[in-house]
């Protein structure tokens, strides 16, 4: 499977659904609930975005909560010459819980096409939904290192806005494996591609973050996301437990 060759590069001062991607200054407390959410994890490079049908947002402008910076471009209706059965029933009985039988559909396409994104996107869900997470860790890892590839555009990070949900799950195994850096990269990708329109996959999205930062020893940026997550959530516990421990703890400051 061929991918378009459509991409976008945004400046680093790009807003997009509530998130920023520049690298400020560590977050006063006071503002860190409030404005875009700042994704350290990017730095200050650009984003280029594959498969963005136009930009909407001048660099700088921001773009309000839950809209994209642009319109996708529709990913294929056909995915598959071989396959395109077996990818219908794999979605078919994922969408009724059948995770075993999604499996057993899909398995057999995957591996007759292994360097086809939509395919290995397809088995990775459904053997993440089957909890097969080291499996799944193997193949999501597969797509996103394939997706890089693909977009590679020097000194940028890329997200393929088809594959968003890729992202976020590559940076929910990460976590798994207290991988906190590449988990907090992937993670912010996702929120990059839009998975802020979900308010429940944010709220988790930031909760994570928190983590990440508060394990790699950057409490400033834990703080921040503890915060924003609270900002958004009052009842996220998850987050709570990182602010409290930070205030209680002067070696945590």
């Amino acid at each position: 499977m061929t991918l378009s060759a459509r991409v976008v590069v945004l400046s680093l001062a790009m807003l997009t659904t509530g998130c920023a991607m520049s690298k400020p200054a560590p977050p006063r407390a006071a503002a860190a609930a409030t404005g875009p959410v700042r994704l350290y994890a990017l730095d200050d490079k650009p984003v280029a975005l594959a498969h963005a049908a136009a930009v909407e947002a001048d660099a700088g402008a921001v773009v309000a909560a839950g809209r994209p910076v642009g319109a996708f471009e529709p990913p294929p209706a056909v995915v598959s010459a071989r396959h395109q059965g077996r990818v219908d029933a794999a979605n078919r009985l994922y969408d009724t819980r059948d995770y075993t039988g999604a499996l057993a559909a899909i398995e057999p396409a995957y591996l007759d096409e292994r360097d086809n994104p939509f395919l290995i996107e397809t088995y990775a869900r459904v053997l993440y939904r089957k909890g097969e997470r080291a499996q799944s860790y193997v193949v999501y890892r597969q797509l996103v290192d394939l997706l890089d590839a693909q977009w590679s555009a020097p000194d940028s990070v890329t997200v393929d806005l088809w594959f968003v949900d890729a992202y976020w799950k590559a940076g929910t195994l990460h976590m798994d494996r207290r991988e906190w850096s590449r988990a907090a990269f992937e993670i912010s990708r996702a929120l990059v591609g839009g998975l802020a329109w979900e308010p429940l996959a944010e709220d988790q999205a930031l909760s994570y973050l928190t983590k990440a930062y508060f394990e790699l020893g950057r409490h400033e940026e834990a703080r921040y996301y503890a915060q924003r997550a609270l900002g958004r959530n009052p009842r996220n516990t998850y987050a709570r437990q990182y602010l409290d421990r930070l205030a209680r703890d002067p070696k945590e400051r």
